[in-house]
């Protein structure tokens, strides 16, 4: 059975105004299925539970969303081997999309999941904050910059209107320049695979990859892939003032590497703890301020149709 989640908080309404047309092909093609319009993350997660309970030895689960309601997707699902999911993209950033090769060109995407037998698999990561409180992701959790501007990108007035232009990616890159000109960086100690703790001073960003892109294709970590079963973090150390608003174009280059600002690291663990607080997030969702996480990847668990 396929199961459509239709989301309405990506992409201003793209997937509610879409889902007629898939619609359509599948009850022309008489394939069975259910779906949801609209909802919120919380409900999102809900419907996921319900499905991984309900005894289908071939649920087929295809979210209509962005970023945001593949995460919910993911914190929602009790046994990853009890689904298998599709997605459509209708967001602003996609990341997660682009990460597995799929178009927003929906014909071609709905083809290649009602094709696809599930047995793809690509690598999730989760990671704990301070308090125990444990998410799943799918592309990135960090903390500094990244998180910040992902915020700020989804609190942003004129998000609505750039996602009706289909400049949705606009919305980070403005939610970029508000927050360079104000970061401070922070000293982090580090336990890469259980070994021994070492130092890095004047951190600015910490970003912990799943994919290589977030906030709307911005290459954190050029090298990451989702099927390698690393983590791939992205290090930027010594950024001063105004220096971020030079290195900035660089990273959405995906260049950055080459400049001694930056350093990458692979890893299947990571402990981090910072010398203050930090804005933390992951997949772009808020995890408040932490002063220390501990993150993961979890290899190969997720079955993509695609």
């Amino acid at each position: 059975m396929y199961y459509f989640l239709v989301s309405d908080h990506g992409g201003s309404g793209r997937a509610v105004r879409l889902f007629p047309k898939i619609e359509k092909i599948l009850k022309e093609r008489g394939i069975p299925y259910k779906y949801w319009k609209s909802p919120s993350g919380e409900r999102a997660a809900e419907i996921v539970r319900e499905v991984c309970a309900s005894g289908d030895d071939d649920a087929r689960l295809v979210v209509m969303g962005g970023d945001g309601t593949v995460n919910a997707v993911l914190n929602g699902i009790t046994d990853f081997g009890a689904l298998k999911l599709g997605l459509i993209p209708t967001g602003s950033g996609n990341d997660f999309a682009r990460a597995l090769g799929v178009t927003k060109r929906y014909r071609r995407t709905l083809e290649k999941i009602l094709a696809a037998d599930g047995t793809r698999t690509i690598d999730v990561g989760r990671v704990t904050a301070e308090d125990g409180t444990t998410r799943v992701f799918g592309i990135s959790t960090g903390m500094g910059m990244d998180a910040i501007i992902g915020r700020k990108a989804d609190e942003a007035a004129y998000k609505h209107v750039l996602n009706k232009l289909r400049l949705g990616t606009l919305i980070y890159v403005f939610a970029a320049v508000s927050t360079l000109a104000h970061l401070k960086s922070t000293g982090v100690t580090v336990r890469v695979d259980g070994g021994e703790p070492f130092r890095l001073d004047d951190v600015f960003y910490l970003a912990c990859m799943n994919c290589p892109t977030e906030g709307g294709g911005i290459p954190m970590a050029p090298g990451a892939a989702c099927d390698d079963g690393l983590l791939t973090v992205g290090v930027a150390r010594g950024v001063k003032g105004l220096m971020g608003f030079v290195l900035f174009p660089l990273i959405c280059a995906g260049v950055q590497n080459r400049l001694r600002y930056f350093s990458t690291l692979t890893c299947r663990t990571l402990e981090i703890r910072c010398d203050e607080a930090q804005t933390c997030h992951y997949d772009g969702e808020a995890l408040g301020e932490n002063a220390s996480l501990s993150v993961e990847i979890l290899p190969q668990k997720l079955h993509i149709l695609a």
